[in-house]
């Protein structure tokens, strides 16, 4: 349906939230709330410095309402709507459980259950079409996936059984920074929350890399795209020169020229796509520097600061650090699994180095702001 009905509901949850304002006048005693207005007003401070800012200001300004969509999500778990919350997750594991099949029926037969084609051998779709970011969604959603089983205590031989199962299903997804983030992000769910013996645990993750490395023997296109694209990366000096060579490597590369040339406040939100493709941008040691314009960096530190400089750039740091020391706190008292699956799927999605989505677009931002909409919600006091 389109980021057009993400945005509806961001917009609607929020309204709700607006609407019953008196109700909710508590959260004027959140640290989180402030956080975020925090966040929000770096931002908008960042938009007077912007080289476009008609251009910037939407996508700023839909934080404001993304507030309040975080703020009704964790109204709606501390008013202890349990049958809610519940049912939410139990259709969240619904439609992973669908989309699972999906994946591992275009695998068998070239397209999914609607029809759809993958253009690109050794990548795979689903549900998405033309869009490789069915990798994105597995990484989004996988933790609570495993958080709803392992809450129902499901045989844990079933559920080490379905750990296995999904890596796999990642890495035939073919998004590889993605298949990255889902295996950290399993291992370290796997190692804290799965109450079975570590020697069990390690068994069952050799399982699924002799399972890779004979999909990479025994099938070209997964052993071009896993392999022969990236041998490069271990030889000497192979991360720069593996960077030279890819289109990512030009996009950072013109990231960090950017934010050279802009070093307090960057370009602007949403201006790297307009910035980049300046001939003062290109690097001819960078085999792809013609190619270099594109609608952000693919690294969310680089895009933070190439449009919004040092300023920005820590500030998003201060939001994140912070957010994190008062869940991670929480999560110690409280053991809610539901919270550690978002603080690890947090933490995943911003590592260095490895390629990524556009922190401020609609797609890629609504999986990251679920989750610290549940990893906030099951705070508990983080009032004044």
């Amino acid at each position: 349906m389109g980021n057009l009905f993400i945005n509806l509901f961001i917009f609607f949850f929020s309204l709700i939230f607006l609407i019953n304002i008196k109700k909710n006048k508590e959260i004027l005693k959140d640290y989180s709330f402030y956080i975020l207005i925090f966040f929000f007003i770096s931002l908008l401070i960042n938009v007077s410095f912007s080289l476009d800012p008609i251009n910037s200001l939407p996508r700023v300004l839909k934080i404001f309402f993304v507030i309040f969509f975080i703020f009704q999500i964790k109204m709606t778990i501390n008013q202890k709507h349990y049958v809610e919350t519940e049912l939410i997750f139990k259709l969240w594991f619904i439609i992973f459980i669908v989309v699972l099949f999906d994946i591992f029926f275009e695998i068998l037969f070239g397209q999914n259950t609607l029809g759809f084609v993958t253009d690109m051998p050794g990548r795979v779709a689903s549900f998405f079409g033309k869009e490789w970011v069915v990798g994105a969604y597995l990484h989004g959603f996988v933790l609570f996936f495993l958080s709803y089983i392992v809450s129902k205590k499901y045989n844990n031989y079933l559920i080490i059984f379905l750990v296995v199962g999904i890596i796999i299903v990642s890495f035939l997804a073919g998004e590889r920074s993605n298949f990255i983030k889902l295996l950290i992000s399993i291992i370290l769910f796997s190692t804290i929350a799965i109450n079975i013996g570590y020697k069990k645990k390690i068994t069952f993750f050799l399982i699924a890399l002799i399972s890779i490395l004979s999909i990479l023997t025994f099938n070209d296109n997964y052993k071009m795209r896993y392999y022969n694209q990236i041998k490069i990366l271990f030889t000497e000096n192979g991360f720069s020169k593996y960077m030279t060579q890819s289109q990512y490597g030009s996009h950072q590369n013109a990231a960090m020229k950017i934010f050279k040339k802009h070093p307090f406040f960057g370009v602007g939100v949403k201006n790297f796509r307009s910035e980049s493709i300046n001939d003062e941008y290109e690097n001819k040691e960078y085999e792809s520097t013609d190619t270099r314009q594109a609608p952000h960096p693919h690294q969310i530190h680089h895009e933070f600061l190439s449009e919004t400089g040092i300023f920005g750039y820590l500030s998003f740091c201060t939001f994140i650090i912070l957010s994190l020391w008062l869940a991670i706190k929480n999560y110690f008292k409280n053991k809610n699994i539901y919270q550690l699956a978002a603080i690890i799927f947090i933490t995943s999605s911003l590592l260095p180095y490895l390629p990524s989505g556009s922190f401020l677009s609609t797609f890629n931002s609504s999986f990251f702001w679920i989750n610290y909409a549940i990893m906030m919600s099951y705070i508990k006091k983080s009032k004044f």
